[in-house]
């Protein structure tokens, strides 16, 4: 959710036999989905890519799949939802003082039970907290009240795609996944035993799932 890129280093070094782009998404300006996609569809590159939408990113992933761009050959959404993953939640999250909490004594407990997983070392706690700690709450709230609005569109959508679980996620229900079978009809589905935070938790785990999707997707696209 934090949209900096920045916490995406160890999973780019696992991947360096692609040519990899990350799009930050805006800082400032309305965070509605709406926004957000409008401004993602700017940064897309002009050749074949195969995009890659975790967590909170994954409704603008599902929205660009909508449009039918010829040159986005497929999707792999991780860890993410089509509708609010858990209104109780968010709607408790949302009065949080989460910059607050991110710097107590008790934080690395709370980051680890919830986004990092047992074995997250200090260095990848360490980044997510500076990574929280750099946005402003205003931003963080924002976002919170855009997955909150979420609700399920259904419609049917034949681009190849791949939805990675996070098997220990304790954000994502399971159930959201069947969202995804009901609106893609060419989809893979692959489970990683992780937290919410599969990406960063399990870098090398996951560039070898992606590495083997990117050209399942890309046959599929042009077989």
């Amino acid at each position: 959710m934090d949209g900096t890129g920045g916490l995406f280093s160890p999973l780019l070094r696992a991947l360096s036999e692609f040519d990899c782009e990350v799009i930050s998404l805006p800082q400032t300006g309305d965070q509605d989905y709406s926004s957000i996609t409008k401004q993602v569809r700017d940064k897309l590159p002009e050749e074949d890519f195969v995009l890659v939408a975790e967590s909170f990113s994954g409704p603008i992933g599902a929205a660009l799949a909508k449009e039918g761009r010829a040159n986005l050959k497929g999707i792999i959404f991780v860890a993410t939802f089509l509708s609010a993953p858990s209104k109780l939640l968010l709607a408790f999250t949302k009065f949080l003082p989460l910059k607050l909490l991110s710097r107590l004594p008790f934080s690395a407990f709370f980051h680890k039970a919830l986004f990092l997983g047992s074995g997250a070392s200090n260095e990848l706690i360490d980044l997510f907290q500076s990574t929280v700690g750099s946005l402003p709450s205003s931003l963080i709230r924002a976002r919170l009240s855009a997955m909150y609005s979420l609700s399920y569109d259904p419609e049917v959508i034949d681009l190849p795609v791949a939805y990675i679980q996070a098997a220990s996620d304790k954000l994502v229900p399971p159930k959201k996944a069947v969202e995804f079978s009901c609106s893609f009809t060419n989809i893979i589905f692959e489970t990683v035993e992780g937290p919410h935070f599969l990406l960063q938790a399990k870098p090398t785990e996951c560039a070898v799932v992606i590495s083997e999707l990117v050209p399942l997707l890309t046959r599929r696209t042009t077989g």
